[in-house]
């Protein structure tokens, strides 16, 4: 499947943080729903964003040491806004031309479910989520594909990395296996259902940002 390339992920679908006290306010695990607004951004993720990146060995001022390539800014956020693909900057849009009123899902999902409740149905049991707040959205094509995504804030770095952790395993445990390392790394294979599923991930400090593809059939090249 085509890498998006780096100039494609220059505008971006934001949506408004809501103030501290306001996530208070809505108690444990709730979503925020607000209507997503397409707005250019200067900031590109290191291969189409989104590769799940290795657990740092070193801190420096509460956050992450990572590759020289990391971005010090939170790469999720621009002037306050989470930023979420709209359907053009999803992966292989020129294949797939996703589909979709880039609003934000209702849905508060866990990490580490993945793909569909058919395709990695272990991923969906029940459990104790830790505290967090997500935005995401979702996307179809009449090609016969779906495309996902989804940005978590947790409470601390420590929790993330272990949400990050399980993902990892949910995914391998579904069938799929990690490409590369490091920026430009992502997991892909058959999942239970016969479907193909093709999911990077990358992690900065308290935030999570997954993006995931699922296809009818394996691609062909």
């Amino acid at each position: 499947m085509a890498e998006v390339k780096v100039d494609e992920l220059l505008d971006e679908v934001t949506v408004r943080m809501p103030s501290g006290a306001e996530l208070r306010s809505r108690g444990r695990r709730r979503t925020v729903r607000r209507r997503a607004a397409l707005v250019a951004a200067a900031v590109a993720i290191t291969g189409g964003a989104l590769a799940l990146a290795a657990l740092p060995d070193a801190r420096e001022n509460g956050r992450d040491v990572r590759p020289a390539a990391t971005p010090e800014k939170n790469p999720f956020l621009l002037d306050g806004m989470v930023r979420l693909l709209p359907p053009e900057r999803m992966p292989a849009h020129g294949k797939w031309q996703w589909k979709g009123d880039e609003e934000e899902t209702s849905e508060n999902h866990p990490l580490p479910r993945v793909g569909s409740s058919d395709s990695c149905p272990r991923s969906y049991v029940a459990r104790a989520a830790p505290d967090q707040t997500q935005y995401g959205t979702e996307y179809y094509s009449d090609k016969g594909a779906d495309a996902r995504h989804r940005i978590t804030s947790y409470e601390s770095v420590p929790v993330a990395r272990h949400e990050a952790a399980l993902l990892g395993e949910a995914l391998t445990e579904c069938g799929l296996k990690r490409h590369g390392e490091g920026p430009t790394s992502h997991w892909s294979g058959t999942t239970e259902s016969t479907s193909w599923l093709r999911v990077k991930v990358e992690r900065w400090g308290k935030w999570i940002s997954v993006v995931e593809v699922e296809t009818e059939e394996p691609p062909r090249d």
